[in-house]
């Protein structure tokens, strides 16, 4: 009986351990990476990129460009800048010992959760390694490894020996994935693409590898979100009106929001119009905007089996319209119906090739490419390399909204331009063996408010500790200068150049205080504004990697080094001496067009000249209490409030009564708001 239960005791703790050490495996790696420090962002999934598919609504970041964090936004804005939806791979092969028969069929493209887990015994494949190469940025400009990306994330997954196939039709194959995602973020130069390098090996214990194996390569393109939810908003997620041109001689497909066939309007670019009331005027103005001013490239780099370059083969396929969660394999059922359409591309769904096909500009697309079928083999001798870079380039958000519908032509050229930049780049960046010049690091900087004569504006400090960063490559130090930025509307943007300083100006460094200081007057007091610091050298003759190539001057990227969150131009707060005479509400009266671009800062109304603590209660003409307002900011002399009552609603418009306690006294006085 003894020996019974201490048997069961190491039982029961055997299976605790191994418990233990799978929910720390599952734990220690996320399962989405993403990348969120330029302007393209990007997710991937530990056997996918971006989240499994769900009918085409974005899940998580799919090139985003411009990217933005959602919970960094105080208002909605109507969707986000998505020009993927999801992406991968499926692999299928013959078996070894019976040539004429499908071995399995696997998913790494739209639903990764189907055939791989981070738990043993549970997938046909088991997940190894899914994190970025540095965790804290210690790569960026290539301050750790000169000859790498600045970011890197590393994914693995191979087949389980643990999961039991014998009773299953759909067998698991010998084969170990690595996916290495690469992205220069710090560079205005580099930052709109991403390279992801797969490497498909047999697995080294395994005798055998593939027989007659074809992978297919699948995206799931849709630009915009944010555009088609303006321009169709009773349509199912994904954008119908993506056109898209494939250059065979370059391994390009490029994709972008065309005129959608079934809308008399003219959508090209998500083309979209709205009215909005001017109270000053007592009129409605015409906005526009091209919201999806940008061309998606997916450049497909190489393909080498062995070393050796493979072909491959492009066909488009267009999701289905209603429900689409199987991607390009809607309605082709069975692992043999799969197989076959891996082998002949145009067997997928609503497949085609010809590029004037009805389809486009009416469909969601997917774009497959077919490598196979080919033998890899086994004890880890055999491997597929597949090297795709991902782009988006175009227009800037300034030059969407001040074009008009009719110089469209405008955004095609300047989308153009940019993909074929961005053609040349990803080759140049590939064949350099991914590495590129970089720019110096943008400077850490700090905004503060500014007062100085009754005029108001926003302090943009930073040190010179760059300047005396050794080019990556080059070796010595070349900063030549830096550029400010801002923006009064979101993160992302739009973005106007405030100052270019020359290193060492002295109109601006002080040698006392070992700071550069820029002082921003343009500013609206109480409202809100994002700023950015770049560096930029000087150029040069020679690239120390490729004596051939003569190297611009290089600018650092305006999103790696932005502010997160608005900072909002305030006043210092008044002393116990100064009198509260000095109190006033601005804008005195409140119309709804009276506030900043920014939606969240349209219904603002701040009190300004207030002291550090101080209680402003609000009250209707009949006296009654709607709002109290307990400030307590010791470097604030500015309060705020976004017209919301202590019951939580939105006061009407009219005229309004304010009351100010402060230690140092009172003041009162009335404001009026229309809305």
């Amino acid at each position: 009986m003894i020996a019974d239960n201490r048997y069961r005791r190491i039982l029961l703790t055997g299976f605790l351990v191994t418990f233990c050490l799978r929910l720390a495996i599952a734990q220690s790696y996320p399962r989405t990476v993403s990348l969120t420090r330029g302007m393209l962002w990007h997710s991937f999934h530990y056997t996918q990129e971006c989240e499994p598919l769900a009918d085409w609504k974005p899940m998580t970041y799919g090139l985003d460009w411009p990217g933005y964090n959602i919970k960094e936004m105080s208002s909605n804005i109507g969707g986000t800048y998505t020009h993927l939806i999801t992406g991968g791979f499926f692999i299928t092969a013959l078996r070894k010992v019976n040539p004429d028969t499908v071995q399995g069929w696997m998913d790494f493209c739209v639903n990764g959760d189907r055939n791989t887990s981070w738990d043993s015994g549970k997938q046909p494949f088991i997940a190894k390694r899914h994190e970025k190469l540095w965790k804290n940025g210690e790569n960026y400009y290539l301050s750790a490894d000169p000859n790498e990306a600045e970011e890197v994330i590393i994914s693995e997954w191979e087949k389980d020996p643990q999961y039991p196939d014998y009773d299953k039709e759909n067998k698991k194959f010998n084969i170990h994935v690595t996916r290495t995602v690469r992205q220069w973020s710090g560079s205005q130069a580099d930052e709109n693409y991403v390279i992801v390098e797969y490497s498909i090996r047999s697995v080294n214990t395994e005798r055998t590898g593939l027989d007659s194996a074809i992978v297919l390569f699948a995206y799931g393109l849709s630009p915009t979100d944010i555009g088609w939810n303006f321009t169709n908003p009773n349509y199912r997620a994904g954008a119908r009106n993506t056109a898209t041109h494939w250059d065979a001689n370059e391994g390009l497909v490029t994709v972008w929001a065309g005129n959608y066939r079934n809308t008399a309007e003219d959508e090209s670019f998500d083309y979209y119009e709205y009215l909005k009331y001017n109270a000053l005027q007592n009129e409605y103005e015409t906005k526009h905007e091209f919201m999806a001013p940008g061309k998606v490239g997916l450049k497909i780099l190489d393909v080498q089996l062995d070393g050796q370059a493979l072909d491959y083969q492009f066909v488009w396929s267009a999701a289905s319209p209603s429900s689409d969660y199987e991607g390009p394999f809607s309605g082709v059922a069975g692992i043999v119906n799969k197989y076959a359409a891996m082998r002949n591309p145009l067997l997928l769904s609503e497949a085609f090739n010809d590029p004037h096909d009805a389809r486009i500009g009416d469909s969601r697309l997917y774009a497959n490419f077919a490598i196979g079928p080919f033998n890899l083999a086994g004890r880890g001798r055999g491997e597929l390399k597949v090297v795709v870079a991902e782009f988006v380039g175009g227009a800037d958000l300034q030059t969407a909204r001040e074009l008009a519908l009719d110089q469209k032509d405008i955004i095609a050229a300047k989308a153009d331009s940019a993909v074929a930049y961005l053609n040349e780049r990803v080759q140049f960046n590939y064949e350099h063996d991914y590495r590129v010049p970089m720019p110096p690091p943008g400077p850490a900087f700090n905004v503060t408010p500014y007062e100085q004569s009754g005029r108001v504006g926003n302090i943009i400090a930073f040190n010179d500790s760059v300047e005396y960063v050794n080019d990556p490559h080059q070796g010595v130090p070349d900063l030549a200068g830096y550029r400010i930025y801002r923006s009064a509307e979101y993160p992302f943007g739009p973005w106007e150049r405030i100052a270019d300083i020359p290193a060492k100006s002295t109109d601006y460094w002080d040698d006392d205080t070992g700071l550069y200081r820029f002082v921003d007057q343009k500013v609206a007091l109480g409202y809100g504004y994002f700023y950015s610091v770049t560096s930029y050298d000087s150029g040069h003759d020679q690239w120390a990697v490729d004596p051939s190539v003569p190297v611009p001057s290089l600018e650092s990227s305006i999103f790696a080094n932005r502010t997160a969150i608005r900072f909002y131009t305030t006043l210092t707060p008044l002393t116990e001496d100064e009198s509260l005479d000095r109190i006033e509400v601005v804008p005195n009266p409140f119309y709804l067009s009276s506030g900043l671009q920014n939606a969240s800062d349209q219904k603002l109304i701040q009190f300004v000249n207030v002291p550090a603590v101080c209680t402003i209660r609000i009250f209707t003409l009949r006296g009654d209490l709607v709002k109290t307002i307990r400030h307590n900011d010791p470097s604030s002399g500015v309060a705020t409030w976004n017209q919301i009552s202590d019951n939580n609603q939105y006061v009407k418009s009219g005229m309004y009564f304010y009351y100010v306690k402060a230690a140092a006294g009172e003041k009162r006085g009335k404001f009026a708001i229309v809305n």
